[in-house]
């Protein structure tokens, strides 16, 4: 609910605050939450669109809401995960690259989504943890990255085994998915369904 308070900036406040022999009444607010992202579709073989989010990242100390969508701190959720996959109706785990992913994997069957917490777009951390979390560990969910990364780094997100990214205000949705559809052909195989050039080059020859 919006508060009814209005605010004036904090150095004002100040100011009166040392001229004043009044006390000053202090109350707690619930921590802010970030503003809805949009979330860009990569699932293999779609068009990439921006969809709505049922997800909702808990802030510190917050309970599930029974039947809600849920994302915690992988810190969090290897305290509560009984708790967590008992009340809400799906639940997503976020790590960082400096999270051992290897540690998710007991739970990676019961979990709806993994957020890859990207801190640097420099640090390649996630993308390994991406493909650990696809290939050694079968993890079937929404992977979906978020935070510091680049539109350039899009097409090898999805290669990774990444299946969703969220769009803050840095570039908009259009940009990640012009880049995404910019690459149809790969040189390797990866964890993505895209054709690969030497298929086509022996498919070509008859071979």
């Amino acid at each position: 609910m919006r508060s009814s308070v209005l605010w004036t900036p904090i150095s004002s406040c100040v100011s009166r605050a040392r001229n004043s022999s009044s006390p000053i009444a202090v109350w707690d607010r619930p921590p802010l939450r970030k503003p809805p992202m949009a979330v860009l579709n990569l699932a293999p073989g779609e068009t990439p669109v921006a969809r709505p989010d049922p997800w909702v990242l808990l802030a510190d100390g917050e309970a599930p809401t029974v039947g809600a969508h849920v994302i915690v701190p992988f810190a969090r959720f290897k305290v509560e995960h009984n708790e967590l996959l008992a009340k809400a109706a799906a639940v997503g785990v976020a790590i960082g690259g400096a999270d051992v992913v290897e540690e998710l994997a007991p739970w990676v069957a019961r979990l709806q989504l993994v957020l890859l917490q990207f801190g640097v777009f420099k640090d390649g951390r996630l993308f390994t943890s991406a493909r650990l979390l696809r290939e050694r560990f079968g993890f079937r969910g929404d992977l979906r990255a978020t935070g510091d990364f680049i539109p350039d780094q899009a097409v090898f997100l999805l290669r990774s085994g990444v299946t969703s990214l969220e769009v803050g205000e840095a570039f908009p949705v259009e940009t990640l998915a012009r880049v995404v559809r910019a690459y149809s052909v790969r040189y390797q195989r990866a964890l993505d369904p895209q054709p690969v050039i030497i298929d086509q080059r022996l498919q070509g020859n008859g071979a």
